[in-house]
């Protein structure tokens, strides 16, 4: 948007002096229109965050060209994207639109009424809500008295749900334009969840999308190929049965298949099976018509299914592999198996030519058999070759003899013309020699969360950044191949590994299973041409499309795996990447994914997984792979201290990978806006939390892939080791004790410690100036603070230039309404807990469980055995959907037990409130694991810090209350009334109390 691009512009040219100049892109085509209602023109309200979410670099618009494989005939809309509201009402009124998708509501629009705004000057313009948050729209519905929101869903991950809206509103309009000597083909839903209808939709228009490719591929005319395309089913959506009654009695007759709920919330009283009935009733009238019905509830054993009705339960972990197969096979049969009596020979019929030429071969005792069970006239029907179809029908149903219905099949044939026109087109090339080409994308699915992260990180560069901003620093992207969620769906689909038993395997066994998988063939060329020529270490990452995405961040939810890719045989380094691959893939379906995803409202069956395949940034120093810095860059600070403010954001580095900032441990932080105010005290005070050790890539593990993870090929070295490497020498400066002063480099006498002063301190890289742009862009870019992570490699020659590489972008968190919270006006007698120190903003109720680590016999050596107590009751009161308050002593996320308790995410995922504790004789600062603190920050979780001043913990009132639970460590405990939370996030207080 202009008024932002301004505001980017004026922060470069504030930072570093050069107003740079902005480069664009456009995209025109021409396209004509097969059906007589198209969307050519869409207005989208959302944030540029989310806008790229959907569009993934220019991804929309190949979507809208790949639904029919076919370019120059279908015609695919224009998008306009506005960022608020006032935007939007100014576009409309000087613009024609044919509709309006609002992508989460922007600050300052508030649903309906915005909508009932819109709909007074523009009555018939279509508006569509996608959001994240299914709660928020299950709200805005109810609120919709006067129905102005056209349709509401909910957004799962991937930008083809705004082609599969933009479908079925067309789908709407044209299925009562089709044709009036043929019936149109349907496929009915029917169902009121916001957020299953959402994904039913978006799996019925991708099986369509790719019955739409089967049907394009052959080698046919233009003509022919348009015919084929307009009779596509349509897709039509009924939320109640009274409407389902009425599209079958007007559609009935070229109805495909049915998918139903069985149960419509609040439109039926409890208990009754209004889905059971209907589908009994059409049932009745058409015996063989294909029926799914699927609930939340298993069906009343005293009701029998009717037959050839397939049952389901939403639940299940199948269910998007069942709605799908269910789809495609109503389709259809799409090939024909025909064995020769005579010769024994099997014609495969999958295309018209193949037709063809069976029939001047084909024993005519066959070719009669196959003819009289009308198998031909029903597989050209699900070629969409209605007519053909309907000529062969009468063909098949006169008794002829085996040569006569041999001669009128072929002169039926004598009316088609075929030409050839197949493209394949692939955005990797394996000779590509473009150094320029960072990202490469193999296949056509969607990136996924960290791809898209990237992907933007690239854009961001290329758009703003230029040499000239900083001559002594590169800033650049590592390079990266992305294998698209569409090849995970066919690995899954070919080696048919998700079944019902798999849920109920360790994570070692779900891996050996996918190790038995083959990846699909179409990629395992590229994938060894990429292998072939390159031999840095790699990393094999995740990129789910529900990841990083702003509500369920899945932040080391799923696995990856380092490679060292050392050796010269191309062969065992390929097959390393392909076992790296088929891990990631089955990190899914592990324990840890199934259960963060019981905290979120999404099913297992709503994730995709597309991998990340990147080089790994740093220098070979003999047997080992390291940058000489990794850091992790945050634009809002929920710790600031000295004279930094939140919103200057604050910047962890760490010499080697960067494992030791992720995991919570030691590093050196600064704020990019005042990179020499001092964070952490003292020489002295520093010393104790510096760096001793760091991480690299072993060289030498290049056979340890059995561990299958991040860590087996990686080493944890002691400091002085990248002092041989002249490593150390760039990134510590030496501490004397006589002065109690650090002074950069390493001097004879002294302590090297790490803390990046020649850089940092006395700007021997423009680093902090860097990040401090980079930060700050970007977050005006998403309109959301962000978290950054890098490396940065040092000049080896005199020459060279250092690079500083972006590794991976994400939002922080959602920018929640403010609140504020005056905890003054409470009753001292009933604050459980006060804290001026919290993380959070809002009021959290309905809360009455509390588990707490025991902190009269709590000991550092037991955080270990800890971990599991707190899992087993997490699991216990997740099932249930329990909220419950977490309180322990110490680091909570540290991957060090001597500094709290080494949980991960999924480990508490229940909690909605944690409570830090201090630990008797030490200080532990708060702690900044990136992964843990990410996930918690973007669950929305309080985090409330008890010290020793102006802070109060009631432990007599908590160790009162009835103990639900009682393990060793741990005890789970039980208010009788529900708990008020309230966290000031202006003021970083937080308050805790019974109710009066």
């Amino acid at each position: 948007m202009k008024n932002k691009e301004e505001a980017i512009k004026a922060c470069i040219q504030e930072i570093t002096g050069v107003l740079p100049t902005i480069r664009h892109g456009f995209i025109s085509d021409e396209k004509i229109h097969v059906r007589p209602y198209r969307i050519k023109t869409i207005l989208l309200l959302a944030s540029s965050y989310d806008f790229f979410l959907l569009e993934e670099e220019g991804r929309l618009q190949k979507l809208f060209q790949s639904i029919s494989s076919l370019e120059g005939i279908v015609q695919y809309p224009e998008i306009t994207h506005v960022e608020t509201g006032d935007q939007c009402i100014e576009f409309l009124q000087s613009n024609a639109y044919d509709i309006l998708i609002v992508f989460n509501t922007p600050e300052g629009v508030s649903f309906p009424s915005f909508s009932k705004i819109i709909k007074e000057t523009h009555s018939t313009l279509p508006i569509v809500l996608l959001a994240n948050n299914t709660v928020d729209l299950a709200n805005i519905q109810k609120a919709d008295t006067t129905h102005s929101i056209d349709y509401l869903f909910t957004w799962n991950g991937d930008g083809k749900i705004l082609v599969a809206i933009v479908q079925l509103l067309e789908d709407k309009r044209n299925i009562h334009s089709q044709i009036p000597v043929e019936e149109p083909s349907t496929i009915l839903l029917i169902e009121d969840s916001i957020q299953y209808y959402s994904s039913y939709i978006t799996m019925i228009y991708e099986e369509l999308w790719k019955y739409t490719d089967y049907l394009m591929k052959e080698n046919i005319d233009r003509i022919q190929k348009t015919r084929r395309y307009q009779r596509i089913p349509f897709v039509v959506h009924t939320t109640t049965f009274d409407e389902a009654k009425e599209v079958y009695e007007n559609f009935k007759d070229g109805l495909l298949c049915i998918i139903s709920d069985n149960h419509q919330s609040e439109k039926t009283k409890e208990g009754s099976s209004t889905g059971f009935e209907f589908v009994n009733m059409v049932r009745k009238q058409q015996p063989t018509l294909p029926i799914i019905l699927q609930s939340s509830e298993p069906i009343d054993k005293k009701q029998i299914l009717p037959e050839n009705v397939q049952f389901i339960l939403k639940s299940s972990p199948h269910l998007a592999k069942t709605i799908k197969k269910f789809i495609d096979t109503s389709f259809g049969p799409k090939i024909i198996s025909l064995k020769d009596k005579s010769t024994g020979k099997t014609y495969i019929l999958q295309t018209l030519d193949d037709f063809q030429k069976a029939l001047l071969s084909i024993n005519g005792e066959t070719l009669k058999e196959t003819a009289r069970s009308h198998q031909f006239s029903t597989w050209l029907k699900t070629l969409r070759e209605l007519d053909l179809a309907n000529r062969i029908y009468l063909i098949e149903s006169t008794e002829l003899d085996p040569k006569q219905l041999q001669e009128n099949l072929l002169e039926v044939f004598e009316e088609y013309h075929y030409s050839l026109n197949q493209i394949s087109i692939s955005n990797f090339t394996r000779h590509g020699t473009e150094p320029q080409a960072k990202i490469i994308r193999i296949g056509g699915g969607a990136l996924g969360g960290k791809a898209r992260g990237l992907a933007f990180l690239a854009k961001i560069l290329s758009k703003y950044i230029t040499p000239e901003m900083f001559a002594d620093l590169k800033i650049t992207i590592p390079r990266t191949i992305v294998l698209s969620t569409d090849i995970f769906d066919a690995f899954l689909e070919q080696n048919d590994i998700v079944n019902p038993s798999l849920f109920e395997l360790s994570d070692k066994r779900i891996a050996a299973a996918f190790m038995k998988g083959n990846l699909p063939a179409t990629i395992i060329g590229d994938l060894r041409s990429f292998v072939r020529n390159t031999r840095k270490p790699l990393i094999i990452r995740s990129s789910g499309v529900l990841e990083d995405s702003m509500l369920q961040p899945f932040a080391g939810i799923y696995a990856s795996v380092l490679l060292p890719n050392e050796s010269w045989e191309t062969d065992l380094r390929f097959q390393e990447v392909v076992n790296a691959i088929k891990y990631v893939y089955a990190s899914t379906y592990f324990e840890k994914a199934r259960t963060y995803l019981k905290s979120t409202p999404k099913h297992i069956g709503d994730e995709k997984m597309a991998v990340i395949i990147q080089e790994v940034v740093g220098r070979k120093h003999q047997h080992y792979f390291y940058p000489a810095i990794s850091g992790v860059a945050k634009s809002y600070n929920h710790y600031p201290a000295g004279p930094c403010s939140p919103e200057d954001g604050i910047v962890y580095l760490a010499l080697g990978l960067g494992k030791a900032i992720v995991d919570g441990g030691p590093s050196y932080c600064f704020c990019p806006s005042r990179p020499k105010a001092p964070l952490c005290g003292t020489p002295k005070d520093f010393m104790r939390y510096a760096q001793s050790s760091f991480y690299a890539v072993n060289l030498d593990a290049l056979y340890s892939m059995y561990k299958k993870s991040e860590e087996s090929a990686l080493i944890q070295l002691d400091i002085e080791i990248s002092k041989k490497h002249g490593i150390l020498e760039h990134v510590a400066s030496t501490y004397s004790p006589r002065d109690d002063q650090l002074y950069p480099g390493i001097g004879e006498e002294g302590t090297p410690i790490v803390n990046f002063g020649s850089i940092i301190e006395y700007d021997s890289l423009p680093l902090a100036k860097a990040i401090k742009l980079l930060l700050r862009i970007s977050e005006i870019a998403l309109g959301y603070p962000v978290e950054i992570e890098f490396a940065v490699t040092l000049p080896v020659k005199k020459n060279d230039t250092a690079e500083l590489v972006i590794l991976q972008i994400r939002n922080m968190m959602p920018q929640s309404q403010k609140c504020t919270v005056d905890l003054n006006k409470y009753n001292q007698e009933n604050i459980i807990c006060y804290s001026e120190n919290a993380l959070g903003n809002g009021k959290i109720e309905k809360i009455s469980d509390i588990i707490y680590v025991k902190p009269d016999t709590f000991d550092m050596k037991n955080t270990p055995r800890i971990v599991s107590q707190l899992r087993q009751l997490n699991t216990t009161l997740m099932d249930t959907d329990t909220p419950y308050i977490l309180i322990g002593a110490g680091r909570w996320g540290s991957a060090d037990p001597w500094l709290g308790i080494p949980v991960i995410w999924s480990d508490i995922a229940g909690a909605k409130v944690i409570i830090e504790t201090p630990v008797e004789g030490k200080t532990i600062e708060p702690s900044q694991g990136s992964h843990f603190f990410h996930d918690m920050i973007s669950s929305q979780v309080g985090y409330i810090i008890v010290s020793k001043k102006e802070s109060k913990l009631n432990w007599e009132y908590i160790k009162s209350l009835p103990i639900i639970t009682e393990l060793e460590d741990v005890a789970h405990v039980r208010t009788k009334d529900t708990l008020e939370i309230r966290l000031d996030g202006i003021q970083r207080k937080a308050v805790i109390l019974k109710k009066q």
